[in-house]
């Protein structure tokens, strides 16, 4: 099932992309958890509760914030990873990062 995400910048702007199937496919549920943990990591985020459980919602939301609109308007492999592995990990149809309000919507 594609999916439909849309990130909500502080700005107001909005980029938008729809992620086919082959394209979400090349993730597990599994494997989509662990690239976005990694990525975590790599990019020095830190937890929101550092007493909890990291969910997948931190991570995406985490990892939203460290890119500009320019690279996700660049489609570059970074950027269409991120939304696949989104899209794997939640298995939702639509998806909203909105990093105004700091939320995540599936």
């Amino acid at each position: 099932m594609p999916c439909r995400i849309t990130v909500l910048f502080s700005d107001g702007q909005e980029v938008e992309t729809l992620v086919a199937d082959a394209e979400i496919a090349r993730f597990t549920h599994s494997s989509a958890h662990q690239w976005l943990g990694r990525e975590f990591e790599e990019a020095g985020c830190v937890p929101s509760n550092p007493m909890g459980k990291l969910l997948a919602a931190d991570k995406i939301l985490s990892l939203a914030k460290t890119r500009t609109r320019a690279v996700y308007e660049s489609a570059s492999p970074w950027v269409r990873d991120f939304f696949a592995a989104t899209a794997a990990a939640l298995d939702a149809p639509v998806v909203t990062i909105n990093l105004i309000d700091h939320t995540l919507g599936y």
